[in-house]
């Protein structure tokens, strides 16, 4: 299975799980197309698409998807925001969750609107969390091979920008309560069990308040695993044996 990705920022987020005979895209915040693009425009692959909140860089073009036939799982507020009422299944926190051969278990994260994180199966890349747009998780996830997780910004870059007058304090209020700082995803991954994970990927890095070397290199440090940041185009190996 290939991890591709459409997009990683506030302009739009989208990755593809793409596998042999199904893949199954998170986040619809890029056009169907690109996604169509991803999987060689075998449309009958999409197994279903995945939303974590109603924000449009996150579900912007999930009618879309849901017009074209393909299942959208996500919460009550984002079906309502973006009036899908077809080809839909409301996320119901502690139920799990099947699109084809994905297992799916939504967990409940801290943004600044109704928002997920979520568990996924499959046999051909073993368990991934994907987690962003929070600023923190109360959760620890065992037997994890792959980490898609939030890396939006660094407060030393913010609190620059900010006396810089590049960006208001406003900024810094609303990021404080809505998104992983970097030392927040270092410290929950340094706190979990990390012996089966193969791939951490750095999701959502803010334009402005982030560094994508200095991030990767941080928690390359710390963690003394493999760390890639998440850029569209960037297509990533998740076998569940590595070749």
């Amino acid at each position: 299975m290939q991890l591709k990705v459409l997009g990683s920022s506030s302009k739009g987020n989208g990755y593809v799980l793409d596998g042999n005979n199904e893949a199954l895209v998170i986040e619809a915040g890029v056009k169907l197309i690109e996604a169509k693009k991803a999987i060689d425009f075998k449309l009958s692959k999409l197994v279903g698409c995945l939303c974590t909140h109603q924000h449009n860089d996150h579900a912007g073009y999930a009618s879309e998807y849901a017009k074209a036939g393909v299942r959208v799982l996500a919460l009550e507020e984002v079906l309502k925001a973006k009036g899908i009422t077809r080809n839909c299944q409301r996320i119901e926190l502690g139920k799990g969750y099947k699109m084809g051969g994905f297992k799916i278990l939504p967990f409940e994260v801290m943004h600044d609107v109704p928002c997920v994180g979520f568990v996924i199966e499959h046999s051909e890349c073993g368990k991934i969390v994907f987690l962003t747009d929070t600023y923190a998780c109360q959760y620890r996830f065992a037997n994890v091979n792959h980490y898609l997780i939030e890396a939006n910004y660094a407060d030393d870059i913010l609190i620059e920008n900010i006396l810089a007058g590049r960006v208001p304090q406003a900024m810094r209020n609303r990021l404080l309560t809505s998104h992983f700082e970097l030392s927040n995803t270092i410290a929950m991954l340094k706190s979990s069990d990390l012996h089966s994970v193969r791939n951490i990927v750095l999701i959502h890095l803010s334009d402005g308040n982030s560094d994508e070397r200095r991030f990767v290199a941080e928690c390359k440090a710390v963690l003394g695993k493999k760390v890639v940041a998440a850029n569209a185009g960037l297509v990533l190996d998740i076998d569940t044996i590595p070749l």
